[in-house]
C-alpha cells in the first residue's frame, strides 16, 4: 500500500511536469499544479476501488466518479459571459483595524463552489434550465441546481468601490482599492488591491449637550466610553456608542429618548493624521404652543410609571368595551421598597393567581421608565407557559395631567395576555436498538400548564418496553443461549416534573430574583426493570434552579440530585456478579445510592441572525455523599464494617468535573470548520472506591471517538481481551475536528477526526494498563478518522458516520498505527439524530 502510494505521488508529479511543458504558454504552474492534483486524486480512488471494492460497488463508484469528472458547467456557459472561477483580497501590508475577511465579505460575486474543479450543481442548473417547463425536471433545477455566477465588471468596480468605503469608515481615510480580472477558457478570476494607507486615530473628545439634566446621566457614564482618545478612528464604534448612551437614557426614564438626537462631528487634521470628536445631543423639537408652523427647542423628559394594568385575557390583544371586574393589589419588594400596585382587568374568571406577576413583571409604579425591566417583565412573562404570546405598551394620554404632582411625568403601562391551552397529551412510539438489542418502547404523557393556578407546568409520563437480549452462559442465565423468548426484556415505569415559573427558595434573595428571573424545577422518577437473570428498580429525583445571568449565559443548579438502584439477582447470577473481579461492574448489579448536588455553566456566543464565528462552552461539576457523610453516628447512617449505609443501602462517595469546549468557524453559509474538547475527571473518597457505572466516562460511539463502537475504547492500553464489558474510567480525554459542507439540498456531508481515551485514576489489576500516566498517556490516544452525511430536513437531522481507527491504543506498542493496514471493512457505522456536537 505505501509502495501505492509513492508511485501515485510520484504520477501527480509527472503529470504537472507534463502540463507545464506542453501548456507553459497557458497555464500558471499553480493552476497545471491543480490539475496535476485533481488527476493524482482521481487515480488515487480508482486505485482503492480497484484493490478493495466488490464488482458492483467497483461499477457504481467508478461510473459516479467519470460523471463528476464531466459536469464541467464550462461547455453550457453563453457566448459573450464567464463564470466566475476566483475572487480573492490581496492587501499591501499588514492590515491593522481590520480583517481580510471584513474586505472579502463586501463583494459582490462570490464564485460557484467546486468539486475536483468541476462544479456539478451548475452543470446540473444548466443542462435542466430547457426542461424547467416539467414539473420533475423544474424541481430537480429550484432544488439540486445552482444558478451560474457570470463576472459582471460592474460589481467588481462597485465592489471596489464599497471595500474603499469601508476603509474610510474604519480610519483609512486615504486607503486605495482596485481590481484586475482575467478571463480565459470562460473562467474568470478577480483580485482585488488593498492600499490601506495610514489610519488615523482619535486626538480628542468633547461634549454638546445643551440639557443640563441630561448631561448629568451622560457624565455619569463617561468612564465607560467605547469611544476612547488615541484609538483607532472607526464610525461603526462612534454607532455603538450611539446605542449605548441611547440604553443608558432609556433605562432611566427617558421613553422618548431615540439615538437620533445623538450626533458626532468629526474634525480631521491631515497632517497629524488626527481626529477631534465632538458629541452632540439634541433637544426635542416640538410643536410651539398655539402656533402650528412653528416649532421649539425643549428638553428631553422623564417619565415616570403611573399604573401598572393587566389584562390576563386579553385577545387579540384588543381592549374589548364593557365593564371589567377590577382587583388592585399593593405589594412591597423586600423590607426596603417602598409600595407598588398591579390592576387587573377582567370580564370572567383569569384562572390565575395575581400573585404571581409580583416577581414577573419588574415594571413597577412610582418607578422611572426602563427598557431593561420591560425586557425583564417580558422575559418574566414568558415563563409562564399557560399564555403563548404578551403585548406591553405605554400609554401618556392625559396621565400627567391626572396627577396632583406635576413635576413629574407620568405614564401607564398597559400589559395584555393571550392564553393558551392548558391541557395536552402525546402518545410516542419506537423502535430500540442498544447494543445490537432490538426493542420497542412506548409512552403516554399528559401535560397541564397551570396546575396551581400560577403558570406551574406539570407533566406527567407512563412508559415501557420490551427488548431481545442476547444472553451468554458466562452471565449466569438460566436459559444461556437457548433463548425461550424473543422479548425476555421489559421496563415499565413512570417519572412526573413540576415546572414553577418563580424561585422557591426558603430565602428571598431578592435582588437575584429581580435580575435573572430563576425558574424552579422539581422532577421525580421510578421504573422497574425485568431481565432474564436480575429485576431492578431505580428510583430518582431532583430538585433545583435554572436562570439566564445574560442571553449568552445561562446557569442550572441542582441542590438535591437522588439516585437509588436496588437489584435483586437470581441464584446463578448472583454468583456470577460475586466472582467478577471488576468493581464497577458489581457495584452496578448491587444495591447502591446516589444523593449529591450539580451545578452547570452553558456558555453560548451563537448569534443566529448572523453567520459569525461563536463558542460553546459547558462546564459541569458534581459531588454526592458530602453531606451524608456528616451524619455519621446518628441513627440515619449505619455502619457496614467497611463502608457506611443510609436506610441498609451504601451510599456513594466523590466529586466530578467536565466541560465541553466547542468552536464553530464560519467559511460561508454553508462551509464550516468545528472544533471540539472534552476534559473530565472524576475522584472517589470516603464511601467509595470507585466511580458509581453511571458517573464514570467512557469512550466510543456517535457522538465522541467514532472509529470505535459504543464503549469499546479504552481505558488507556487495555486489550480487552479477559472480559467482554463496556469499558468505563474516571479520565477522559477527547479532542474532535469536523468540515461540514453542503453536497445536495437536503443532504450535507462532513470529514471529521477524534483524538482521545480514558483512563482510570489508579492502576487496577483487571485493567492491565487502563491507569493514567502523565509521562505517556498520549501513547494511549486513540485516533480515527472518516466521512459522514447529515441528511436535514428541518424538523430534525439524521446522520450516518463511517470512521477508521489510525491509532489503535489496545495494540502493542508499535503496533498502534494500524492506517496502513486498513481496508473498507474496518469502518465503524455511526448513526445518530442531530450532529454529534
Amino acid at each position: 500500500m505505501r509502495m501505492q502510494i509513492y508511485i501515485l505521488i510520484w504520477s501527480g508529479k509527472i503529470i504537472q511536469h507534463f502540463f507545464l511543458f506542453f501548456h507553459g504558454r497557458y497555464l500558471q504552474p499553480l493552476r497545471s499544479g491543480f490539475i496535476a492534483f485533481k488527476c493524482y486524486f482521481c487515480c488515487s480512488l480508482i486505485q482503492i476501488v480497484v484493490q478493495y471494492c466488490s464488482l458492483v460497488r467497483k461499477l457504481f463508484i467508478l461510473t459516479a466518479l467519470v460523471f463528476l469528472l464531466s459536469c464541467t458547467a464550462k461547455r453550457f456557459v453563453p457566448e459573450g459571459k464567464v463564470l466566475l472561477h476566483k475572487s480573492e483580497v490581496v492587501i499591501d501590508g499588514k492590515a491593522v483595524g481590520f480583517t481580510r475577511s471584513d474586505i472579502a465579505v463586501l463583494a459582490a460575486q462570490k464564485p460557484n463552489r467546486n468539486l475536483l474543479g468541476s462544479r456539478p450543481q451548475v452543470w446540473l442548473y444548466l443542462v435542466t434550465q430547457p426542461k424547467t417547463s416539467h414539473k420533475f425536471w423544474r424541481w430537480i433545477n429550484e432544488n439540486m441546481g445552482k444558478p451560474p455566477v457570470y463576472f459582471d465588471e460592474s460589481l467588481a468596480k462597485s465592489s471596489a468601490e464599497q471595500m474603499g468605503r469601508y476603509l474610510s469608515n474604519v480610519g483609512f481615510y486615504h486607503a486605495s482599492v482596485s481590481f484586475q480580472s482575467k478571463k480565459e477558457k470562460k473562467l474568470a478570476e478577480v483580485k482585488y488591491f488593498v492600499n490601506p494607507s495610514w489610519p488615523y486615530r482619535i486626538d480628542s473628545i468633547r461634549q454638546s449637550i445643551s440639557d443640563t439634566v441630561l448631561s448629568t446621566f451622560v457624565e455619569h457614564i463617561k468612564d465607560n466610553s467605547l469611544v476612547k482618545k488615541g484609538n483607532l478612528f472607526n464610525v461603526y464604534t462612534l454607532d455603538s456608542e450611539r446605542d449605548r448612551i441611547t440604553d443608558y437614557l432609556r433605562n432611566n426614564g427617558y421613553y422618548y429618548f431615540t439615538r437620533d438626537y445623538i450626533f458626532f462631528e468629526v474634525d480631521t487634521s491631515l497632517n497629524r493624521k488626527a481626529v477631534n470628536i465632538s458629541i452632540r445631543i439634541d433637544n426635542q423639537q416640538l410643536s410651539a404652543r398655539g402656533k402650528t408652523d412653528s416649532v421649539e427647542s425643549v428638553p428631553h423628559q422623564r417619565y415616570f410609571i403611573n399604573r401598572v394594568k393587566i389584562f390576563p385575557a386579553s385577545y387579540p390583544f384588543s381592549l374589548p368595551g364593557g365593564p371589567y371586574d377590577t382587583v388592585e393589589r399593593v405589594f412591597s419588594i423586600g423590607k426596603t421598597s417602598g409600595l407598588f400596585t398591579q390592576q387587573f382587568y377582567f370580564q370572567h374568571e383569569p384562572r390565575i393567581r395575581p400573585a404571581i406577576f409580583e416577581q414577573l413583571i419588574q415594571v413597577r409604579t412610582n418607578e422611572a421608565y426602563s427598557q431593561q425591566k420591560v425586557r425583564q417583565s417580558y422575559k418574566g412573562i414568558g415563563n409562564l407557559r399557560i399564555y403563548q404570546a404578551n403585548k406591553i405598551n405605554f400609554d401618556t394620554t392625559g396621565v400627567s395631567a391626572s396627577r396632583a404632582d406635576h413635576g413629574k411625568n407620568w405614564i401607564d403601562c398597559n400589559i395584555s395576555l393571550q392564553r393558551a391551552q392548558a391541557m395536552s397529551y402525546g402518545v410516542d412510539l419506537e423502535g430500540t436498538n442498544s447494543g445490537g438489542d432490538l426493542g420497542v418502547r412506548g409512552s403516554l404523557s399528559l401535560a397541564h400548564k397551570n396546575l396551581f393556578k400560577g403558570g406551574e407546568v406539570f407533566r406527567f409520563r407512563i412508559n415501557g418496553g420490551i427488548e431481545a437480549q442476547k444472553l451468554a452462559r458466562s452471565t449466569g442465565s438460566e436459559e444461556g443461549n437457548d433463548v425461550k423468548k424473543i422479548f425476555n426484556t421489559t421496563e415499565i415505569g413512570a417519572d412526573a416534573n413540576i415546572y414553577f415559573p418563580r424561585f422557591l427558595s426558603p430565602v428571598s434573595l431578592i435582588r437575584f430574583k429581580q435580575e435573572y428571573q430563576p425558574k424552579t424545577n422539581l422532577n421525580m422518577g421510578y421504573s422497574s426493570q425485568n431481565r432474564p437473570s436480575y429485576n431492578r428498580t431505580i428510583a430518582k429525583a431532583a430538585f433545583g434552579y435554572d436562570w439566564m445571568a445574560t442571553d449568552k449565559i445561562s446557569h442550572i443548579l441542582t441542590v438535591i440530585n437522588l439516585n437509588t438502584v436496588k437489584v435483586n439477582p437470581s441464584a446463578e447470577f448472583a454468583d456470577y456478579i460475586e466472582q467478577e473481579p471488576n468493581q464497577r461492574i458489581k457495584e452496578q448489579y448491587s444495591n447502591h445510592l446516589v444523593m449529591g448536588l450539580k451545578y452547570s455553566l452553558v456558555v453560548n456566543s451563537q448569534n443566529i441572525n448572523k453567520f459569525n464565528d461563536f463558542v460553546y462552552f459547558r462546564l459541569n461539576f458534581e459531588t454526592a455523599g458530602n453531606l451524608l457523610n456528616l451524619l455519621k453516628g446518628t441513627s440515619l447512617i449505619t455502619d457496614n464494617g467497611d463502608y457506611d449505609e443510609l436506610f441498609g443501602i451504601r451510599y456513594s462517595q466523590f466529586s466530578r468535573i467536565d466541560f465541553d469546549l466547542r468552536y464553530y468557524h464560519v467559511l460561508n453559509q454553508g462551509n464550516r470548520l468545528v472544533f471540539r474538547t472534552v476534559l473530565g475527571i472524576g475522584l472517589p473518597y470516603g464511601n467509595s472506591n470507585d466511580l458509581p457505572f453511571e458517573r464514570s466516562f467512557y469512550a466510543g460511539g456517535s457522538n465522541g471517538m467514532r472509529g470505535w463502537q459504543f464503549k469499546a475504547l479504552g481505558p488507556g492500553s487495555y486489550p480487552g481481551s479477559s472480559v467482554n464489558i463496556e469499558r468505563i474510567g474516571d479520565v477522559q480525554l477527547e479532542a474532535s475536528a469536523e468540515y461540514r459542507f453542503p453536497v445536495y439540498s437536503f443532504l450535507n456531508g462532513a470529514l471529521f477526526a477524534d483524538v482521545g481515551n480514558i483512563w482510570t485514576l489508579k492502576p487496577v489489576d483487571y485493567l492491565p494498563g487502563g491507569d493514567f500516566k502523565v509521562n505517556s498517556f498520549y501513547k494511549e490516544l486513540g485516533v480515527d478518522a472518516g466521512i459522514g452525511f447529515r441528511f436535514d430536513f428541518s424538523f430534525f437531522i439524521f446522520r450516518i458516520d463511517a470512521a477508521v481507527p489510525l491509532h489503535n491504543p489496545a495494540k502493542p506498542e508499535g503496533e498502534r498505527w494500524v492506517a496502513h493496514k486498513l481496508q473498507l471493512g474496518d469502518s465503524n457505522w455511526q448513526i445518530g439524530i442531530g450532529y454529534p456536537f
